[in-house]
């Protein structure tokens, strides 16, 4: 099998000696893909959505976001599994992923064109979660490019593109949706344009092959036997487990985030203003740095042939400084912890996929497969906030800290724990 014909295949991924040279077509259309797929939908779930839903019904504006917002993660949840079982069993002179995605901009933009014309809350709520559907069946399909097409040696520098298309997707569109929050239907539009736009030039760059010639996974037996091809892989081996469970602690302290403010207000003693204006030079110094990390982590792996320990001690260095502001509750040191874990979440960006391209147990079902290992940080992004709430009932603001140190050390040592990867 030549390396063209194993990069077309989605089934079989592409080995070392296949592949001498970074695939540069794979690795831009991940870094475009990663920008496109997140822009959209972080644009409207951040900010445009509860700008409509405000709009809408301001005096119940807060339990329809907490209700929308909990739909929306199990969605998410279903439709990256069963959107990745399917891409998996998609033949066509296209590839198993290209159709998902070229489908997802068509029923993702008249959704989207959708949203802009309702006033109704319940028509709204279901393009809505429409969309969510199709935006995460796409990411299911989208990011199998990855095993499919890059061999395990390139593998960081490719997760890096991927990375920083990521993550100045997540904080970029939440920057251009803010100007937009009086005028939805603009901002929709813009984020509907970028998302088109993106996802299309991430197909056009990555030409995957066809793979009409790749026999089809047969199911045999029973109806159940069949169902099973959409449920996580059972027996998929321990480090994918790690794998899996590291992916859903590494989300779990997000609710240090979630209540940055009222860390500034109540436990540091920060008036309002100042505490937005602390808040805002966190963000840009959290930018400036996971970016940066992002872009050099994945090469630098690639070169030092490992994954396994730098991922792992970018973890414990996001849980780390969270004894900073625990010890001196004051702004300076709260945006020194959010500086250094920044780092350590750039280098999470950057090498997260690499590590769960690596553990997947079935080259078969490697997308389902995949979905369900980013589901987990869905699982963990949907707690989140639900453990910071009860930590915070029963601690005060100051338990945040500890309870982040934790989880993120025992999500370091599942990560070092993983055999397989060097």
């Amino acid at each position: 099998m030549t390396s063209n014909e194993a990069s077309g295949s989605a089934i079989v991924g592409v080995t070392n000696e296949q592949q001498p040279k970074f695939p540069w077509r794979a690795g831009v259309g991940l870094l475009l893909g990663g920008a496109g797929w997140f822009w959209g939908f972080q644009a409207l779930n951040a900010v445009l959505l509860p700008a409509k839903i405000q709009m809408i019904d301001p005096v119940n504006k807060v339990s329809i976001v907490a209700m929308v917002s909990t739909v929306t993660m199990l969605i998410s949840l279903v439709a990256g599994i069963v959107g990745g079982a399917l891409s998996d069993r998609t033949r066509s002179r296209f590839g198993a992923r290209t159709p998902w995605i070229v489908g997802g901009v068509v029923f993702g933009t008249v959704m989207l064109v959708l949203f802009i014309t309702f006033s109704n809350l319940v028509a709204v709520l279901i393009v809505w979660w429409l969309y969510s559907a199709t935006y995460n069946a796409m990411l299911a399909a989208g990011c199998a490019w990855q095993p499919d097409q890059v061999a395990p040696r390139w593998r960081g520098t490719a997760s890096s593109m991927y990375g920083m298309g990521h993550q100045a997707a997540l904080l970029g569109a939440q920057v251009i949706a803010a100007q937009f929050v009086t005028n939805i239907t603009m901002g929709v539009l813009i984020s509907l344009v970028i998302f088109d736009v993106l996802s299309l030039a991430a197909v056009i760059v990555n030409q995957e092959k066809s793979n009409k010639d790749v026999p089809r996974h047969q199911v045999a037996g029973s109806l159940f036997e069949g169902f099973k091809d959409f449920l996580p892989p059972a027996h998929a081996g321990r480090d994918y487990w790690l794998a899996a469970l590291a992916r859903f602690l590494w989300m779990m302290p997000g609710g240090i985030g979630t209540y940055r403010l009222y860390t500034l207000t109540d436990y540091m003693g920060q008036p309002a203003k100042e505490a937005g204006q602390w808040m805002s030079l966190m963000s840009t110094i959290g930018l400036i740095a996971a970016v940066s990390f992002c872009a050099i982590a994945g090469p630098i792996s690639d070169r030092v042939h490992s994954v396994k320990i730098p991922l792992a001690v970018a973890i414990f260095t996001v849980g780390l400084p969270c004894w900073l502001p625990f010890f001196v509750p004051t702004p300076v040191a709260y945006t020194v912890y959010v500086g250094v874990s920044s780092i350590g979440s750039g280098i999470f960006s950057a090498l997260d996929q690499t590590i769960m391209t690596s553990v997947l147990p079935d080259p078969k079902t490697q997308a389902k497969d995949l979905a369900f290992l980013n589901s987990c940080g869905v699982l963990g992004n949907l707690g989140a906030p639900l453990l910071a709430g009860a930590v915070v009932s029963a601690f005060g603001y100051a338990g945040l800290f500890p309870m982040g140190f934790a989880i993120l050390t025992l999500a370091s040592v599942c990560v070092f724990c993983i055999k397989s990867i060097k």
